[in-house]
C-alpha cells in the first residue's frame, strides 16, 4: 500500500491524542451501531466504495469490513485524515478488502465522485462553521446519486443527560482547582471549536442544506466507565475546551482532568457516566 499523500503540508503532523478514548469499549460499541445502520441501508450491494472521513487509525473502516464480510460484500475503502501518524497506524491495522490512505482535510477532498457511502464519525464538530458547510458540500460532490452519508457526534447540545450534570459540575470544579494549583498564573483561553455544542437541529439543517435527504436520526445513550472518562480527558481539544486552557497549557489541563475523575465518581457513588451520541443517516438527493 502506498504512503499517505501529503496534500496539505501546512498542517500539524502531531498525534491529536484522541486514540486512547477510541479504544474504549463504549466508544467502539456506539460506532458499531452507526456502522450497523450504514450496512443495513446498503444491503444488496455486492461492492461498496466507502469514504472514511477523519478516519484516524481506521476504526470505522474495520468495523464496516467486519459487518460486510458476513454478507460476502467487497469493501473498497478510502481513509482520509489530517493526522499523519494515525494514518500510518491505520496502514498497519485497518481491515478491508482494499484500502487507500489520503492525507487531506474534509473541506478539500482531493477525490473524484464515485463513492457509495461516506462515514463522517466523531469529527464534524471540530470544524468551524464555514468548514462544516464546505466539508458536507465536498462529501455530496464525491458521493454517487443516492449515496449514503453517516454522521455521529457526542459534542452537541443534548450530549449531557440530566442525570450526568451533577458529575460534570463537580468534576470540572475539582479540575479547575487542580489546574490552578499546577498553573497559578495561567491565562484562560477562548472556547475551542470542539466544545462548541451545536443544537441537534443545527446539524440536521447543515446536512439538509448540503443536498441530503435525512433518512434516520437517533440519540444513543452510552455509559462511560471511569477509564473511558479518563481517556477522553487526555484528548487535548476536550481538555482545552473543558477548562478554557491555552494550547501551551493543554497538557496540564488534561492531567488535571484525569487526576480528578476518580474522586468525582466516588463523591456521587457512580459506576458509569451517561452521555448521548447524535447519529444522522442521510442520502444524496
Amino acid at each position: 500500500m502506498p504512503e499517505p499523500e501529503r496534500l496539505r503540508p501546512d498542517v500539524s503532523e502531531q498525534d491529536q491524542t484522541f486514540e486512547p478514548f477510541a479504544t474504549e469499549v463504549a466508544y467502539i460499541r456506539v460506532n458499531e451501531r452507526l456502522v450497523g445502520r450504514v450496512v443495513k441501508n446498503l444491503r444488496g450491494n455486492t461492492d461498496i466504495n466507502l469514504l472514511d472521513i477523519a478516519a484516524g487509525t481506521g476504526l470505522m473502516t474495520s468495523l464496516t469490513w467486519d459487518r460486510l464480510k458476513e454478507e460476502e460484500t467487497h469493501l473498497k475503502a478510502t481513509l482520509l485524515d489530517l493526522d499523519l501518524p494515525a494514518l500510518k497506524e491505520a496502514r498497519r491495522e485497518v481491515r478491508a478488502d482494499e484500502a487507500d490512505y489520503i492525507f487531506a482535510s474534509a473541506d478539500h477532498i482531493p477525490l473524484r465522485p464515485g463513492f457509495d457511502a461516506a462515514i463522517f464519525a466523531n469529527s464534524l464538530h471540530l470544524l468551524d462553521e464555514t468548514a462544516k458547510v464546505m466539508a458536507l458540500d465536498e462529501v455530496g460532490r464525491v458521493l454517487k446519486p443516492g449515496g449514503l452519508l453517516a454522521i455521529n457526534t457526542t459534542f452537541y447540545d443534548g450530549a449531557y443527560p440530566e442525570d450526568s450534570k451533577p458529575f460534570y459540575s463537580r468534576w470540572i470544579r475539582r479540575a479547575i482547582a487542580e489546574l490552578s494549583r499546577r498553573l497559578p498564573n495561567r491565562t484562560k483561553s477562548e472556547k475551542v471549536q470542539a466544545m462548541e455544542f451545536l443544537p441537534k437541529e443545527t446539524y440536521i439543517d447543515l446536512v439538509s442544506s448540503a443536498g441530503f435527504v435525512i433518512r434516520e436520526i437517533r440519540e444513543r445513550r452510552v455509559l462511560l466507565s471511569q477509564a473511558a472518562v479518563r481517556a477522553i480527558s487526555s484528548y487535548s481539544e476536550f481538555a482545552k475546551g473543558a477548562l478554557h486552557a491555552t494550547d501551551e497549557d493543554a497538557e496540564e489541563a488534561a492531567l488535571a482532568l484525569q487526576v480528578t475523575v476518580q474522586q468525582a465518581f466516588h463523591d456521587l457513588k457512580m459506576k458509569y457516566l451517561p452521555r448521548n451520541w447524535l447519529e444522522i443517516i442521510a442520502v444524496k438527493a
